[in-house]
């Protein structure tokens, strides 16, 4: 306990001493700065897609397999499909995606998917992705 008042007795002596008067800023200097500056234009990059595989079939089957051996649970297979991470936690955080039924319908709604053809869950935002 007494090293805690020591530190906090030595902070506040600190902050009692310290001032910001003694410190000037040179406006010509930084604005020398900026006139000799180098201006970088970028070009635009295009949007990424962060689903693996060029194929939305190929990455439905994957989402679904890594969905169905068991890492569903995790929300891997929404990683897979192109989601934000942050899902991944809340799968975790509800054990398991509410008990596993959530990984349990995406891999229905995955199999609805591939049999009708479509690739409508990549990049998916939302935590239950087919409502």
């Amino acid at each position: 306990m007494k090293k805690f008042f020591a530190v906090i007795i030595t902070v506040l002596a600190m902050s009692a001493v310290a001032s910001a008067a003694n410190y000037q800023a040179d406006e010509a200097a930084i604005d020398g700065l900026f006139t000799e500056a180098l201006v970088v234009d970028t070009p635009a990059l295009p949007p990424v897609n962060l689903a693996i595989g060029g194929d939305p079939a190929i990455t439905n089957v994957v989402a679904l397999v890594v969905d169905w051996i068991g890492l569903g649970g995790l929300g891997i297979h929404r990683l897979i499909l192109g989601t934000k991470p942050i899902n991944c936690l809340w799968y975790f955080l509800t054990i398991g995606g509410i008990f596993g039924v959530i990984p349990f319908i995406d891999g229905v709604v995955l199999i609805i998917d591939l049999i009708q053809g479509e690739a409508n869950y990549l990049d998916n935002p939302a935590f239950i992705m087919w409502l």
